[in-house]
């Protein structure tokens, strides 16, 4: 083992040299432990925006892409394929889901009840322009009433928040079939209606009714619909809740609005999309599994380019370490030749040459590596601020440069708000140095040290004692 002891004379006889790979092997460290800090916040970030989202996942129509599929066919509305629920039957019985919901968007006509009359509405004629169906005679009418079809009335957004509540009889659940009906307050009292009572609604393009049960009734907060379009079916009181079969024969082609999936975790989003994808025959020409990826995109795009540039870093760093570090061990290698021939026609073997200085640059590469660890979370804390504070306003700038989408569509029957959380920009992480990045560095870094010392070391293999002692006289 003498020739660690050799290793260990050598550094302190040589402390500039010695401190000048001391501070290389620290920015190094340094460095390094800054990008995998920076990866290690960035999949922190990712699991508090999931939850600051929510963990729910939707099938929905993929707007962006009937947009694209219009202009390229100059405005000729292609046929949507409907959305049924054979579609989908086995995407709920997936582990990651906890629960689901389906929605269905119909409108009806009225047969022996009278709908509540808007306020603003003079005649037909005059909302707007406004036709939603036609009927088998080719005629175009204007609906009576909006329907929801769904499987449970209590996850809906207007219920939870409050704006409508439930006064009289059940909710709708998974466990209810048929026709039943959830019925606003100002239309039952206007027609005499109680739970239990029937009613007669109309398919307005076949022109068949169909007898609906009153199973419960609510009552909404809003006095009025539409200021912009005063009609009937547009009038909060007109709305009318039913189950997911009932409102089928009433929507366009028997499809589904949308299923929405509430997952376990919302670590399980991703999972999730690409076992749905593959249990079901969703059309992914037009429609999407949607876990408000727009939201998400806007908290984490900047952390994310954040990210991205501290991954370079890396790279770069241990590339250029490493091409430096070689340098600095061919240079003294060059520099202490004499020494090595002494040492070689003492006997010495080759490797323990190789060996004394491979010690060498791994006790100074120790040293580097311990002060690093000391101060690489407050480097790293101070580089992923500027950074991020950087990223942040350019995407608060193309924001307020980007062009205005026009008018949102907005779901017309009743006003039922979309519940799905806002995503605000991610501006802040706490970075932390955590045992795990610790050995990914020391063996990134001691990686860089072999394979740095070694290559220059190829040198040594081919000197003999004779040669080396005649070039230096």
């Amino acid at each position: 083992m003498d020739f660690i002891r050799r290793a260990c004379i050598s550094i302190w006889a040589k402390k500039g040299k010695s401190f000048l790979m001391l501070i290389l092997l620290f920015v190094l460290c340094s460095l390094v432990f800054a990008g995998f800090a920076i990866q290690s916040a960035t999949r922190a970030s990712e699991d508090i925006a999931r939850k600051k989202l929510g963990g729910d996942v939707t099938l929905t129509l993929d707007m962006d892409k009937l947009m694209k599929k219009m202009e390229k066919s100059n405005g000729n509305f292609e046929e949507i394929p409907p959305l049924t629920l054979k579609n989908i039957e086995k995407v709920k019985n997936l582990k990651a889901v906890a629960d689901y919901q389906y929605i269905v968007d119909a409108f009806a006509g009225k047969v022996d009840k009278s709908p509540v009359k808007s306020d603003k509405k003079e005649d037909d004629n005059q909302a707007g322009g406004m036709t939603v169906a036609g009927s088998s005679d080719g005629k175009a009418k204007m609906p009576d009433f909006a329907m929801m079809g769904t499987n449970k009335t209590n996850s809906l957004a207007n219920f939870k928040n409050g704006k409508e509540k439930i006064i009289s009889g059940k909710p709708i659940t998974n466990k209810d079939k048929g026709n039943l009906a959830l019925i606003e307050k100002r239309f039952a009292d206007q027609n005499k209606l109680k739970v239990g009572d029937t009613f007669q609604l109309k398919d307005l393009e076949t022109n068949k009714s169909q007898k609906f049960t009153v199973h419960g009734i609510y009552k909404n907060k809003e006095v009025s619909g539409s200021q912009q379009f005063p009609v009937d079916f547009m009038e909060p009181a007109n709305k009318i809740y039913t189950t997911v079969d009932g409102a089928m024969p009433f929507s366009h082609n028997g499809s589904l609005a949308s299923a929405k999936y509430s997952m376990t975790d919302p670590k399980l989003i991703d999972s999730f999309k690409k076992a749905a994808a593959d249990v079901s025959s969703v059309d992914k020409d037009f429609y999407k599994w949607d876990a408000n990826d727009a939201a998400y995109k806007t908290m984490m795009q900047p952390i994310q380019n954040v990210a991205s540039f501290a991954n370079i870093i890396v790279i770069i760093t241990a590339l250029a370490g490493g091409l430096i570090l070689a340098l600095l061990v061919l240079l003294s290698i060059r520099e202490r030749r004499f020494e090595m021939g002494v040492l070689l026609s003492l006997g010495e073997n080759k490797a323990k040459l190789i060996g004394q200085f491979l010690v060498e640059v791994i006790l100074i590469g120790m040293i580097a590596f311990s002060a690093a660890c000391l101060t690489s979370e407050a480097i790293g804390q101070t580089v992923t601020n500027q950074m991020l504070n950087k990223e942040v306003q350019q995407a608060k700038d193309d924001e307020a440069n980007a062009p205005s989408g026009g008018m949102q569509m907005a779901t017309v029957i009743g006003g039922e708000q979309d519940d799905k959380p806002k995503g605000e920009v991610i501006d802040k992480v706490d970075v932390h140095i955590s045992q795990q990045d610790m050995v990914e560095v020391g063996g990134i870094g001691l990686l860089v040290v072999i394979i740095a010392t070694l290559l220059p070391c190829l040198f040594i293999i081919r000197l003999q004692p004779k040669m080396i002692l005649s070039k230096n006289d």
